[in-house]
């Protein structure tokens, strides 16, 4: 790949990674994890898949979100110690709480919340979920459909209204 390729593949593609990244993590570091995926990326230039630099993107950008948020567990057990607990939750929270589909989105388990992002949030095929989350297409087919399925039925649970 070209450095004039990788440029287009940078332009094409910042913002859906970008968007990608703000919900998953704060948006104080969503910045530095994209510039670390692209320099990620054009070190990996030629290993990226033809026709499929999105999935990639996502797959690997999937990786530095597990990264950031186990450096930020560490830092938070040790801050926590120093800290007083909160004594209450954040009017944010209570609301969000009130939601039906934020309680039935956060029932399913990580993997299923991730499948329903990428095919709802992020418009992927399920060919392209394949290659993100390096499964067969079919099993990205399957274990779609039993996501949706999962989230339908907790959606018309009468505990989520």
């Amino acid at each position: 790949m070209s450095p004039e390729e990788f440029n287009a593949l940078f332009r094409a593609h910042l913002s859906q990674v970008s968007a990608y990244l703000a919900r998953r993590l704060p948006e104080s570091a969503v910045e530095e994890v994209a510039s670390e995926l692209f320099e990620i990326a054009w070190a990996k230039k030629n290993q990226i898949p033809e026709g499929f630099a999105l999935p990639w993107l996502y797959k690997s950008a999937r990786y530095l979100v597990a990264n950031y948020h186990r450096k930020e567990s560490g830092r938070s057990r040790i801050l926590a110690s120093f800290q007083e607990p909160v004594a209450a939750p954040s009017a944010e929270a209570v609301a969000l709480a009130d939601l039906g589909l934020s309680e039935a989105f956060s029932a399913l388990t990580g993997s299923e919340r991730e499948l329903i992002s990428l095919w709802a949030l992020e418009n992927l095929t399920t060919k392209e979920i394949s290659l993100a989350l390096e499964i067969s297409e079919n099993a990205a087919g399957i274990r779609l459909s039993r996501a949706k399925a999962k989230l339908k039925t907790l959606l018309s649970d009468e505990s989520f209204d």
